[in-house]
Protein backbone atom coordinates (compact mmCIF):
# COMPACT_ATOMS: atom_id res chain seq x y z
CA UNK A 1 0.00 0.00 0.00
CA UNK A 2 2.62 2.68 0.85
CA UNK A 3 4.67 1.53 -2.22
CA UNK A 4 1.63 2.20 -4.19
CA UNK A 5 1.42 5.51 -2.34
CA UNK A 6 4.94 6.39 -3.15
CA UNK A 7 4.03 5.79 -7.05
CA UNK A 8 1.07 7.51 -7.25
CA UNK A 9 3.13 10.53 -5.76
CA UNK A 10 5.83 10.35 -8.17
CA UNK A 11 3.58 9.52 -11.15
CA UNK A 12 1.56 12.61 -10.27
CA UNK A 13 4.48 14.94 -9.64
CA UNK A 14 5.97 14.06 -12.94
CA UNK A 15 2.84 14.55 -14.75
CA UNK A 16 2.88 17.81 -13.43
CA UNK A 17 6.38 18.84 -14.18
CA UNK A 18 5.92 17.64 -17.98
CA UNK A 19 3.05 19.91 -18.11
CA UNK A 20 4.75 22.67 -16.83
CA UNK A 21 7.94 22.15 -18.87
CA UNK A 22 5.56 21.38 -21.92
CA UNK A 23 3.42 24.67 -21.17
CA UNK A 24 6.57 26.71 -21.14
CA UNK A 25 8.08 25.42 -24.12
CA UNK A 26 4.61 26.35 -25.87
CA UNK A 27 4.73 30.03 -24.60
CA UNK A 28 8.46 30.26 -25.25
CA UNK A 29 7.88 28.98 -29.28
CA UNK A 30 4.25 31.68 -29.14
CA UNK A 31 6.58 34.11 -27.98
CA UNK A 32 9.45 33.68 -30.43
CA UNK A 33 7.26 33.66 -33.59
CA UNK A 34 5.61 36.59 -32.55
CA UNK A 35 8.89 38.13 -31.95
CA UNK A 36 10.20 36.98 -35.22
CA UNK A 37 7.08 38.47 -36.83
CA UNK A 38 7.36 41.86 -35.06
CA UNK A 39 10.98 42.42 -36.30
CA UNK A 40 9.89 41.43 -40.12
CA UNK A 41 6.93 44.07 -39.48
CA UNK A 42 9.43 46.85 -38.32
CA UNK A 43 11.93 46.05 -41.54
CA UNK A 44 8.85 46.30 -43.48
CA UNK A 45 8.17 49.49 -42.07
CA UNK A 46 11.64 51.12 -42.66
CA UNK A 47 11.76 49.71 -45.81
CA UNK A 48 8.45 51.86 -46.85
CA UNK A 49 9.47 55.02 -45.27
CA UNK A 50 12.63 54.98 -47.11
CA UNK A 51 10.50 54.15 -50.27
CA UNK A 52 7.83 56.76 -49.18
CA UNK A 53 10.82 59.55 -48.13
CA UNK A 54 12.27 58.84 -51.56
CA UNK A 55 8.74 59.39 -53.56
CA UNK A 56 8.79 62.79 -51.53
CA UNK A 57 11.74 64.13 -52.79
CA UNK A 58 10.91 62.85 -56.61
CA UNK A 59 7.65 64.90 -56.52
CA UNK A 60 9.52 68.09 -54.54
CA UNK A 61 12.19 67.99 -57.36
CA UNK A 62 9.82 67.66 -60.34
CA UNK A 63 7.46 70.09 -59.18
CA UNK A 64 10.58 72.74 -58.84
CA UNK A 65 11.31 71.56 -62.69
CA UNK A 66 8.33 72.10 -63.45
CA UNK A 67 8.10 75.56 -62.35
CA UNK A 68 11.63 76.49 -63.92
CA UNK A 69 9.66 75.24 -67.05
CA UNK A 70 6.85 77.58 -66.67
CA UNK A 71 9.04 80.60 -65.85
CA UNK A 72 11.17 80.16 -68.77
CA UNK A 73 8.15 80.16 -71.14
CA UNK A 74 6.60 82.88 -69.60
CA UNK A 75 10.06 85.30 -70.15
CA UNK A 76 10.04 83.60 -73.73
CA UNK A 77 6.35 84.21 -74.65
CA UNK A 78 7.45 88.15 -73.38
CA UNK A 79 10.46 87.82 -76.29
CA UNK A 80 8.55 85.77 -78.76
CA UNK A 81 5.85 83.45 -78.62
CA UNK A 82 7.19 82.07 -82.22
CA UNK A 83 10.09 80.67 -80.49
CA UNK A 84 8.10 78.70 -77.65
CA UNK A 85 8.96 75.76 -78.51
CA UNK A 86 5.57 73.23 -78.74
CA UNK A 87 8.27 70.57 -76.83
CA UNK A 88 9.11 72.37 -74.03
CA UNK A 89 5.14 72.84 -73.27
CA UNK A 90 4.26 69.30 -73.53
CA UNK A 91 7.01 68.39 -71.51
CA UNK A 92 5.55 70.30 -69.10
CA UNK A 93 2.55 68.30 -69.31
CA UNK A 94 4.55 65.22 -68.84
CA UNK A 95 5.97 66.05 -65.84
CA UNK A 96 2.50 67.07 -64.61
CA UNK A 97 1.10 63.70 -65.38
CA UNK A 98 4.56 61.82 -63.56
CA UNK A 99 4.49 63.82 -60.58
CA UNK A 100 0.47 62.80 -60.59
CA UNK A 101 1.54 59.14 -60.73
CA UNK A 102 4.17 59.43 -57.85
CA UNK A 103 1.51 60.81 -55.89
CA UNK A 104 -1.11 58.49 -56.42
CA UNK A 105 2.31 55.60 -55.27
CA UNK A 106 3.30 57.47 -52.60
CA UNK A 107 -0.47 57.20 -50.96
CA UNK A 108 -0.76 53.70 -51.87
CA UNK A 109 2.76 52.84 -49.73
CA UNK A 110 1.60 55.54 -46.96
CA UNK A 111 -1.69 53.07 -46.53
CA UNK A 112 0.69 50.48 -46.66
CA UNK A 113 2.69 51.89 -43.82
CA UNK A 114 -0.06 52.58 -41.69
CA UNK A 115 -1.56 48.74 -42.24
CA UNK A 116 2.09 48.09 -40.91
CA UNK A 117 2.04 50.17 -37.62
CA UNK A 118 -1.34 48.66 -36.84
CA UNK A 119 -0.16 45.03 -37.05
CA UNK A 120 3.04 46.09 -35.26
CA UNK A 121 1.31 47.22 -32.60
CA UNK A 122 -0.76 44.08 -32.61
CA UNK A 123 1.79 41.41 -32.56
CA UNK A 124 3.51 43.97 -29.55
CA UNK A 125 0.62 44.03 -27.20
CA UNK A 126 0.36 39.81 -28.21
CA UNK A 127 4.14 39.47 -26.69
CA UNK A 128 2.92 41.56 -23.84
CA UNK A 129 0.02 39.57 -22.44
CA UNK A 130 1.84 36.21 -22.91
CA UNK A 131 4.30 37.34 -20.90
CA UNK A 132 1.92 38.87 -18.23
CA UNK A 133 0.27 35.49 -18.73
CA UNK A 134 3.52 33.47 -18.13
CA UNK A 135 4.81 36.04 -14.89
CA UNK A 136 1.03 35.93 -13.44
CA UNK A 137 1.73 31.91 -13.65
CA UNK A 138 4.58 31.30 -11.89
CA UNK A 139 3.84 33.76 -9.49
CA UNK A 140 6.73 36.66 -10.74
CA UNK A 141 7.11 40.22 -11.16
CA UNK A 142 9.58 39.91 -14.03
CA UNK A 143 12.01 37.67 -16.32
CA UNK A 144 15.36 37.30 -15.13
CA UNK A 145 17.27 38.85 -17.89
CA UNK A 146 20.90 37.83 -18.95
CA UNK A 147 24.19 39.36 -18.05
CA UNK A 148 25.14 42.51 -20.52
CA UNK A 149 29.26 41.99 -21.04
CA UNK A 150 29.55 37.85 -21.70
CA UNK A 151 33.04 37.21 -20.38
CA UNK A 152 33.55 39.99 -18.15
CA UNK A 153 31.84 39.22 -14.74
CA UNK A 154 33.55 41.72 -11.92
CA UNK A 155 31.54 44.83 -10.22
CA UNK A 156 33.67 48.10 -9.99
CA UNK A 157 30.66 50.01 -8.44
CA UNK A 158 27.70 48.05 -7.12
CA UNK A 159 23.93 49.20 -6.89
CA UNK A 160 22.89 51.85 -3.92
CA UNK A 161 25.11 54.74 -2.48
CA UNK A 162 28.67 55.29 -2.96
CA UNK A 163 31.05 58.18 -3.21
CA UNK A 164 31.15 59.45 -6.67
CA UNK A 165 34.35 59.05 -8.82
CA UNK A 166 34.14 62.44 -10.30
CA UNK A 167 32.56 65.26 -7.87
CA UNK A 168 33.67 62.93 -4.61
CA UNK A 169 30.04 63.48 -3.42
CA UNK A 170 27.98 60.82 -1.77
CA UNK A 171 25.43 59.79 -4.34
CA UNK A 172 23.00 57.02 -5.14
CA UNK A 173 24.47 54.66 -7.84
CA UNK A 174 21.30 53.23 -9.78
CA UNK A 175 23.11 50.87 -11.04
CA UNK A 176 26.10 48.87 -11.67
CA UNK A 177 29.49 49.32 -13.30
CA UNK A 178 30.92 46.38 -14.76
CA UNK A 179 34.62 47.58 -16.08
CA UNK A 180 35.76 45.65 -19.11
CA UNK A 181 37.89 46.88 -22.73
CA UNK A 182 37.02 49.40 -24.88
CA UNK A 183 34.81 48.13 -27.62
CA UNK A 184 33.78 45.11 -25.77
CA UNK A 185 30.16 43.90 -27.00
CA UNK A 186 27.51 44.64 -24.83
CA UNK A 187 24.26 42.49 -25.27
CA UNK A 188 20.48 43.10 -24.33
CA UNK A 189 19.41 41.02 -21.49
CA UNK A 190 16.39 40.55 -22.67
CA UNK A 191 13.66 40.57 -26.01
CA UNK A 192 13.30 44.18 -26.00
CA UNK A 193 12.15 47.52 -27.69
CA UNK A 194 14.97 50.44 -28.00
CA UNK A 195 13.44 53.33 -26.73
CA UNK A 196 16.60 55.33 -26.69
CA UNK A 197 19.49 55.64 -28.36
CA UNK A 198 21.62 58.35 -28.20
CA UNK A 199 23.86 60.88 -26.04
CA UNK A 200 22.42 61.79 -22.71
CA UNK A 201 23.91 63.95 -19.90
CA UNK A 202 26.56 62.39 -17.67
CA UNK A 203 25.41 58.72 -19.82
CA UNK A 204 27.01 59.80 -23.00
CA UNK A 205 26.22 56.98 -25.52
CA UNK A 206 23.62 55.62 -24.00
CA UNK A 207 21.24 52.64 -24.93
CA UNK A 208 17.69 51.91 -23.33
CA UNK A 209 15.18 48.87 -23.79
CA UNK A 210 11.69 48.89 -23.20
CA UNK A 211 10.95 44.91 -22.40
CA UNK A 212 7.91 42.62 -23.01
CA UNK A 213 7.50 41.98 -19.23
CA UNK A 214 7.47 45.71 -18.30
CA UNK A 215 10.57 46.11 -16.98
CA UNK A 216 13.40 48.53 -18.58
CA UNK A 217 16.92 48.34 -18.90
CA UNK A 218 19.95 51.11 -19.86
CA UNK A 219 23.42 50.78 -20.81
CA UNK A 220 25.75 53.99 -20.54
CA UNK A 221 28.84 55.45 -21.33
CA UNK A 222 29.33 53.16 -24.91
CA UNK A 223 31.85 53.90 -27.13
CA UNK A 224 28.85 54.00 -29.60
CA UNK A 225 25.51 52.46 -29.84
CA UNK A 226 24.82 49.70 -32.71
CA UNK A 227 20.88 49.45 -31.62
CA UNK A 228 19.04 52.19 -32.68
CA UNK A 229 15.77 53.80 -31.46
CA UNK A 230 12.99 51.43 -32.65
CA UNK A 231 14.56 48.72 -33.05
CA UNK A 232 13.21 45.28 -31.83
CA UNK A 233 16.06 43.33 -30.59
CA UNK A 234 16.76 39.80 -29.11
CA UNK A 235 18.33 38.17 -25.50
CA UNK A 236 22.01 38.30 -26.66
CA UNK A 237 22.05 40.59 -29.62
CA UNK A 238 24.52 43.33 -29.34
CA UNK A 239 23.13 46.64 -28.93
CA UNK A 240 26.25 48.64 -28.19
CA UNK A 241 30.67 48.67 -27.47
CA UNK A 242 31.88 49.15 -24.24
CA UNK A 243 33.66 52.82 -23.94
CA UNK A 244 33.78 55.85 -21.43
CA UNK A 245 31.95 58.14 -22.75
CA UNK A 246 29.75 60.84 -20.69
CA UNK A 247 30.91 61.10 -16.88
CA UNK A 248 33.50 58.30 -16.38
CA UNK A 249 36.69 57.48 -15.62
CA UNK A 250 37.38 54.33 -17.93
CA UNK A 251 36.35 51.88 -19.92
CA UNK A 252 33.19 50.31 -18.30
CA UNK A 253 29.36 49.86 -18.75
CA UNK A 254 26.96 51.06 -16.18
CA UNK A 255 24.02 49.13 -16.34
CA UNK A 256 20.65 49.81 -14.39
CA UNK A 257 17.43 47.93 -14.13
CA UNK A 258 14.11 49.50 -14.07
CA UNK A 259 11.40 47.78 -12.79
CA UNK A 260 7.76 50.07 -12.01
CA UNK A 261 9.38 53.35 -12.52
CA UNK A 262 11.90 52.65 -10.06
CA UNK A 263 15.45 50.86 -10.27
CA UNK A 264 16.63 47.83 -8.52
CA UNK A 265 19.91 46.22 -7.94
CA UNK A 266 20.39 44.72 -11.27
CA UNK A 267 22.06 41.77 -10.13
CA UNK A 268 18.72 40.87 -8.82
CA UNK A 269 17.55 40.93 -12.66
CA UNK A 270 19.77 38.63 -14.22
CA UNK A 271 20.77 35.11 -14.10
CA UNK A 272 23.90 34.34 -12.31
Amino acid sequence: MEKNIKTFILTTFLCITCFAIKNQSVYAFSEDVNLNLLIENKENQKELKSKIEKLHQDIEAKTENIDNKKQDNIQAEVVSVSFVEKSELNSSDYLINEVKTIEKEKLELEKQLEENKVEGAKLEKSIEEDEKKYLKENNLSFKAGIWPVPSYNQISSPFGYRIHPITGERKFHRGIDVPAPQNTEIVSSDDGIVIFSGVQNGYGNVVKLKHFDGKKTVYAHNTFNVAKEGDIVKQGQVIAKVGTTGNSTGNHLHFETIIDEKNINPLDAVNK
